[in-house]
């Protein structure tokens, strides 16, 4: 029996970026109202923010897969996480936390100070994420 070769780390590295991004937005249409709660209060259409983003990351995860679309994808990628950004900003200013409410539908709670510690770490966790997508901006 002949074994293929594994494939080589920047390979690895793709496809496990790609697939944490594709299942992240899958994850924006199975539970919407989670990611529609994480949207700033003051942007207009939490729900238009959640489709095109999980949209785009779908895309854009599976975009890092195949070799001649990596590099396109990885520009994708690395604006999109800027674009998210100002969210995570603004849960670690408002103490945000998600929880279900009485309807049992996830929802935003404001103030929330034990929130903090997670939402400052998501803050330097997104500049990990950058460098990972970095690494994939030219073709190898």
């Amino acid at each position: 029996m002949v074994m293929s070769p594994a494939p080589p780390p920047s390979d690895r590295s793709a496809y496990a970026v790609g697939t944490f991004f594709a299942g992240a937005g899958v994850m924006h249409f199975a539970r919407p109202d989670f990611f529609e709660a994480i949207v700033p209060r003051w942007f207009p259409n939490p729900k238009f923010a959640n489709q095109a983003s999980g949209a785009a990351e779908i895309v854009l995860g599976l975009g890092m897969i195949p070799r001649r679309t990596r590099p396109l994808a990885a520009r994708g990628l690395l604006l999109l996480t800027a674009a998210v950004y100002p969210a995570n900003i603004d849960m670690a200013i408002n103490d945000v936390v998600v929880k279900p409410g009485d309807d049992g539908r996830m929802e935003r709670v404001e103030g929330v100070t034990a929130a903090r510690p997670v939402n400052l770490l998501r803050l330097p966790l997104q500049f990990v994420m950058a460098w990972a997508i970095r690494r994939h901006l030219r073709p190898r």
